[in-house]
């Protein structure tokens, strides 16, 4: 087995060897460390250091998994290379990564807009932690049933507040009352 499949082994995160789950513990621990930084208003020294250092480790995450994009890929070996940057995955990483690398001052509106996109390092927890996983496989399996049960619930909650309050905003159950007495 040479460099990149060992590589490789560690980065998938379905993988049972040990490496890779400690690799995935690591990785969940620095995209909670790198939101932080965004739970505060104001910036301090440490969150910037905080703030390059998680984007160091995803910038080093982002080059390995491209280095063995063939390995998870049925195309061809160049062509899983070329085609790496355009998987969703791989556009989410690029778009934790890009804000932290701004070459602009924080006096531009448009960097405040950027810092939102940290927030998609978040999304990145759901290649990592399992549990997450397990219930978008079942939401994509049972998708019609969970879809009854929305419609169902939805209107039940609309029936419900058609019987409290009716057209000119007077409880209905209040106008059956003074009804009867």
């Amino acid at each position: 087995m040479g460099v990149r499949e060992k590589i490789n082994n560690i980065l998938e995160p379905k993988q049972d060897n040990l490496s890779s789950r400690i690799y995935d513990w690591f990785m969940l621990f620095v995209i909670c460390l790198s939101i932080v930084p965004l739970l505060f208003r104001t910036s301090c020294r440490l969150f910037n250091v905080i703030d390059v250092g998680c984007c160091a480790i995803f910038i080093i995450d982002y080059v390995l998994r491209w280095m063995t994009a063939d390995l998870r890929s049925k195309r061809k070996r160049s062509i899983a290379f070329i085609c790496y940057p355009f998987n969703g995955w791989a556009i989410i990483d690029l778009l934790s990564i890009l804000p932290t690398l701004s070459l602009l001052t924080p006096s531009f509106k448009l960097l405040r807009i950027a810092r939102l996109t940290k927030i998609l390092r978040v999304v990145k927890f759901l290649r990592y932690y399992e549990p997450l996983q397990i219930m978008l496989r079942v939401i994509r399996q049972e998708s019609r049933t969970l879809l009854t049960v929305l419609v169902m619930a939805l209107s039940y909650v609309f029936c419900t507040a058609l019987l409290i309050f009716n057209v000119e905003g007077e409880p209905i159950i209040k106008t059956f009352f003074d009804a009867i007495y």
